[in-house]
């Protein structure tokens, strides 16, 4: 997603679709398996089951449901977590082990004496990657190094770093687009490499502003310490993002044992159940569905979401078992360091709150380095604001690579957010009530009079119209969701016989009658006129 922001609400939009394909972001196909069809994997018979199938009711399909796709879909899960898991452990291990016998302190990330700790994150994340991506883990390692010798760079100063970003995401879009836009292992690649050239620009634009905290003050990190912060096994394989000084400042693990059992053995679980709703419940709902195209749009929708949330809680998993904090303050007394925030995106207080917790190191990344730095250059406000928000898409639709799908959802995710902003910032201003995009902050914080939490959510007649409002805005949001959501599902909706394949991707927006547009800009226009 692109990311919209205001002077008094941070509206930001981020979809993030290659992310975890191999990067933070989102692997839609994962959990299924690689050598049979779709069709084959819920069904697992021949047409007479397959007709059985389709004309049973939900009872019926339960049982053929958890043998012919729960089972396979957990095993496979298992199988590709663990390996993960444990070289994650196998580094937290042998970094705990170094740092009792060399008696390591807070000041000496600079000195040769962390050398080992930064090759032990080396050597485990490289290992990872082998298992993932084979013998292309040399391409990956060519790029680091290219990588490497772009922060030379930095030389030229802040100018510099501006010159590293615009390289870096340009070569990644240049190689996508002349080498390996036919090659159907890039997409994991390109996941990978999104991140790495991530920690480039942050590390950049750190050296150069004197930010990333205390380890960067000395210049640009030796090839060792570059190459463990590259490659760290918590981050390397499905990210998300982390500064140099977050990773740095976790190179010792210090939280207990137990408290990271439990929680990965949380994320571990909502893992196993997200993949099931991804790979077997939100299918069996789209047949269910019957003629409710809504219906159909939003449980395929579901699968998409779900399989985002099932990346989103491995990469949490694999950041409390190696110890390694993020940037942002948000972590969960029972999940640790979050990701995402599947709470708030199923149940939406608006577009912007929902975008903003689709992908929370990304959000992050995207507000330092992109929009702020933007923002500050112009010299009018509203040139300043369009600036930004025109520099946060376009990079944020060069990192995700070459999908015009990704482009539609994103320049439709900021109108909607937008307007949608505007109109009930403007809303909550004239009518004195708490109908803002952002949520709210609490009868003692908030400004508003007609505020429910003041008046009691249904206890006046103020409060109760309040209520109802936002909860309009909720499922206006909702349906902004599936509808938008839908068409990255690499499956199509059933139409009839190959209805949606001839007419492409948009043909769930058309059978829609492009609603959810028609609504966005809708919402500006009545903005523009009641103000």
């Amino acid at each position: 997603m692109d990311y919209q922001y205001y002077d008094e609400e941070s509206d930001y939009i981020d979809v993030d679709e290659e992310e975890l394909a191999a990067a933070g972001g989102l692997d839609y196909g994962y959990g299924k398996p690689l050598d049979e069809e779709v069709e084959d994997y819920y069904l697992g018979g021949g047409e007479d089951e397959e007709a059985a199938y389709h004309n049973g009711g939900l009872v019926e399909r339960l049982p053929q449901i958890l043998h012919s796709c729960v089972k396979p879909s957990l095993l496979q899960v298992l199988q590709y977590m663990a390996p993960m898991l444990l070289l994650c452990l196998v580094c937290r291990l042998l970094c705990l082990l170094y740092a009792r016998r060399g008696h390591l302190s807070q000041n000496q990330f600079q000195s040769l004496r962390m050398a080992p700790l930064h090759l032990i994150h080396l050597g485990c994340g490289l290992t990872l990657l082998h298992f993932s991506v084979g013998y292309r883990l040399w391409l990956l390692l060519l790029l680091a190094v290219v990588g490497y010798l772009l922060l030379q760079l930095l030389r030229l100063g802040r100018h510099g770093a501006q010159l590293l970003a615009m390289l870096t995401i340009g070569s990644q879009f240049l190689y996508e687009l002349l080498i390996w836009r036919n090659r159907s292992d890039w997409p994991q690649l390109r996941g990978i490499q999104m991140v790495v050239n991530m920690k480039l620009i942050s590390l950049g634009f750190d050296l150069t502003s004197g930010g990333g905290g205390n380890q960067l003050t000395k210049g640009i990190p030796n090839p060792l310490a570059y190459l463990g912060y590259i490659y760290s096994p918590a981050t390397c394989a499905l990210g998300p993002w982390v500064s140099y000084g977050s990773y740095s400042n976790c190179l010792v693990p210090r939280s207990s044992w137990l408290l990271s059992l439990r929680r990965t053995v949380a994320n571990a679980v909502l893992c196993l159940l997200t993949v099931t709703v991804s790979n077997c419940l939100a299918p069996l709902l789209s047949d269910l569905a019957g003629g409710w195209h809504f219906l159909a749009m939003y449980t395929d929708a579901l699968s998409v979401r779900s399989s985002h949330y099932f990346v989103g809680f491995i990469a949490q998993a694999l950041l409390v078992v190696t110890d390694q904090r993020l940037d942002d303050a948000r972590e969960s007394e029972l999940l640790g360091p979050l990701v995402a925030q599947p709470w708030r995106i199923e149940w939406p207080r608006s577009i912007s709150a929902l975008v903003r917790s689709w992908n929370i190191p990304m959000h992050e990344w995207l507000k330092r380095y992109i929009y702020t730095p933007c923002k500050t250059t112009g010299r009018h406000s509203r040139m300043q604001g369009l600036l930004a928000i025109f520099c946060t898409y376009l990079v944020s639709s060069l990192l995700h690579g070459m999908d015009l799908r990704i482009y539609l959802v994103l320049i439709s995710l900021a109108v909607f957010a937008a307007g949608e902003s505007l109109l009930r910032r403007h809303l909550s201003s004239v009518l004195n009530a708490c109908l803002s995009a952002n949520l709210c902050p609490g009868a003692e914080r908030c400004r508003y009079s007609n505020c429910p939490s003041k008046l009691g959510s249904w206890a006046s007649v103020s409060g109760c119209l309040v209520q109802l409002a936002n909860l309009g805005f909720t499922a206006l949001a909702i349906f902004h969701l599936a509808y938008l959501g839908v068409v990255l599902m690499g499956d199509s909706l059933e139409s009839g016989v190959g209805t949606a394949e001839e007419e492409g991707f948009l043909w769930h927006w058309k059978q829609a009658g492009y609603l959810s547009h028609y609504i966005g800009v809708g919402t500006i226009v009545l903005y523009l006129f009641i103000s």
